[in-house]
C-alpha cells in the first residue's frame, strides 16, 4: 500500500468517526424525543417515569452534547503523530544529504588546494608544469602570486 493509499485511508476514517460522534448526538436527541412523545403517551403524562427528560436529570441534554463533542478522536491523533515522525525523519534524511554535499565539497577544495601547492612548489623550484608548460616567465611569476 502506497504513503498516498495510507495517507487516504486515515482521512476518511477520521471524517468517519467525525460522522459517528455525529450520530450518537443525533440518536440521543431521537431518544429524547421518543420519550417526550412516547412515554408520555404510555404513563399518561407522569413525568416521575421518564430517564432521559426527567426533571431530575437536569442538564443531561446539555452534557450529552458536551460529552459527544469532547470526544477525541484516536486515528487523528495517530495521524498527527506519524506526520510529525514523518517530517522528522525527512529532516533527517535531509540534513544527511545536506552534509554529504558539504563533504564533497570540502574534499574537492582540498583536493584543489594540495594541487594548487604542488604547483606552487614546483614553479617555486622552477620546474615546467602541464599548466605552465605554454606560460611566460611573467606569467609564471603571475601564478606564483596568485597561489
Amino acid at each position: 500500500m502506497s504513503n498516498t493509499a495510507i495517507r487516504d485511508a486515515m482521512i476518511n476514517s477520521v471524517a468517519a468517526h467525525k460522522a459517528s460522534a455525529k450520530h450518537y448526538e443525533e440518536l440521543y436527541t431521537l431518544m429524547m424525543a421518543y420519550e417526550d412523545s412516547a412515554v408520555e403517551y404510555f404513563s399518561e403524562n407522569q413525568m416521575g417515569e421518564r430517564c432521559l427528560t426527567h426533571p431530575k436529570a437536569g442538564d443531561l441534554k446539555e452534557r450529552v452534547y458536551s460529552t459527544v463533542n469532547a470526544f477525541k478522536n484516536p486515528l487523528f491523533e495517530a495521524a498527527l503523530w506519524i506526520k510529525g515522525e514523518m517530517l522528522d525523519i525527512q529532516g533527517m534524511i535531509n540534513a544527511m544529504k545536506g552534509r554529504e554535499t558539504v563533504m564533497k565539497r570540502q574534499l574537492t577544495t582540498e583536493s584543489k588546494k594540495r594541487d594548487d601547492l604542488e604547483e606552487l612548489e614546483k614553479l617555486n623550484l622552477g620546474k615546467t608544469t602541464l599548466r605552465s608548460f605554454f606560460k611566460s616567465k611573467d606569467g609564471k611569476e603571475k601564478d606564483i602570486l596568485n597561489l
